[in-house]
């Protein structure tokens, strides 16, 4: 059976707007049954975050002292990647790296980062230059599918980068919300990743809408979806990207709202 796991931004977003740090919203995931989480360290995102040593660290208490595994983990990402230079470009590149090598030392298995908004040489040529930070390390960068037409959105765009760089470095991580929003058929797109998917965002939507929600609250066919992931044996963590499903709760509702999450990861897991 497949890992089933959350991002910890499951609980992170709240009604005011703010975006709590995963060493707040650990512990309350792990005493509420969640024991393998994707570390999203899209949070240095924002100017006033504070990973560093002192927060590495504790990631690393809170894995002992609540026996947690660290699947997975999302590298921050930058819009218009390619209209930026100087200091800027500097400090995203900085920042990108640091989520990488911080996730290798947490060992984490599967490390997703955006493609940048270039062609596919661009993109060969940009993963190409973050093959040292997980050579002989064990971790691999999974490369997520976007979701508009301009982007790197399709198994045929993520296979042909996949095409031309290290295989023992590289993978893909499928979002089943940008695939559904691209008008793909997202088991078909399973299908043609085969062996190079090491990772999921599982979420559902509208098929209009990035929106995030748990499976069954959108239009995605998921028997279809979890038929695919069988076929081609894929052995990763079948994992939430579910943020915006319990941002607007109130604080004292979302202990349930994780349970029910619970409850429907087990459904997803436990269809043919």
């Amino acid at each position: 059976m497949n890992v089933k796991a959350t991002s910890t931004n499951l609980i992170s977003f709240t009604r005011q707007g703010a975006k709590l740090p995963m060493t707040s919203v650990i512990p309350r995931l792990a005493s509420w049954g969640w024991k393998a989480l994707d570390l999203n360290f899209c949070e240095m995102m924002n100017p006033h975050h504070n990973v560093d040593e002192a927060y590495i660290r504790k990631l690393e208490d809170l894995k002992d002292e609540h026996g947690l595994d660290y699947v997975q983990s999302h590298a921050p990402y930058f819009p218009s990647y390619l209209c930026h230079q100087g200091t800027k470009k500097e400090e995203m590149d900085r920042l990108i790296a640091s989520a990488i090598s911080y996730s290798v030392r947490l060992g984490v298995k599967a490390i997703t980062v955006h493609p940048i908004d270039g062609t596919v040489d661009d993109n060969i040529r940009y993963m190409e230059a973050l093959t040292p930070l997980v050579k002989g390390t064990g971790s691999k960068i999974a490369i997520e599918n976007m979701e508009r037409k301009e982007e790197v959105s399709t198994s045929s765009d993520l296979n042909a980068i996949l095409d031309e760089l290290d295989p023992d470095c590289f993978g893909i991580c499928l979002d089943t919300g940008h695939a559904h929003m691209r008008g793909l058929d997202v088991a078909s797109e399973i299908r043609a990743y085969g062996p190079r998917l090491i990772a999921t965002h599982i979420a559902d939507n509208n098929g209009i809408e990035d929106q995030h929600l748990l499976p069954f609250f959108g239009s995605i066919r998921w028997e279809d979806v979890m038929q695919a992931f069988h076929e081609v044996a894929y052995p990763g963590a079948i994992c939430y990207e579910c943020m915006f499903f319990t941002q607007h709760l109130p604080e004292d509702l979302k202990e349930d709202a994780v349970k029910l999450s619970l409850a429907v990861m087990d459904k997803l897991v436990s269809l043919p």
